[in-house]
């Protein structure tokens, strides 16, 4: 143990620099797996699965909760694939359309991603984009 720590200092003493661009680099990355962490076991408990839609919640989320890919969610929700995730009230303002009728598309969505329906597009109402 003694000799870890002095290999530190000498670390820290000779590369300081490369030292503290390392620690940053491990808390970054300790970061981002905690993140995905947390999300896996957040979304892993059945209770979260098949959400019914409220206007706080975000594409991404309804995506995550349905298990539909992204392109599908931007598919239905008319969504700019560059685009900030705004709230699904945002977008049922934008395509004109209320939550239960959305709710009624993801779910379209999710029966054709099982193969309980045949696949056909959710028409969006005309000036939707």
């Amino acid at each position: 143990m003694r000799k870890l720590f002095s290999f530190f200092r000498f670390l820290l003493v000779r590369h300081s620099l490369l030292s503290v661009l390392m620690a940053c680099a491990l808390a970054g990355a300790g970061w981002f797996a905690w993140s995905f962490v947390q999300e896996a076991r957040y979304f892993a408990d059945p209770a979260h699965h098949e959400q019914p839609l409220e206007p706080w919640m975000s594409p991404r989320y309804v995506g995550k909760s349905w298990d539909l890919p992204p392109e599908t969610i931007v598919r239905i929700m008319a969504l700019e694939q560059n685009h900030a995730q705004p709230t699904l009230a945002h977008v049922t303002a934008h395509l004109g359309i209320t939550l239960p009728q959305l709710e009624a598309r993801v779910r379209a969505a999710e029966a054709r991603r099982r193969g309980d329906v045949p696949s056909a597009s959710p028409t969006l109402p005309t000036g939707a984009r």
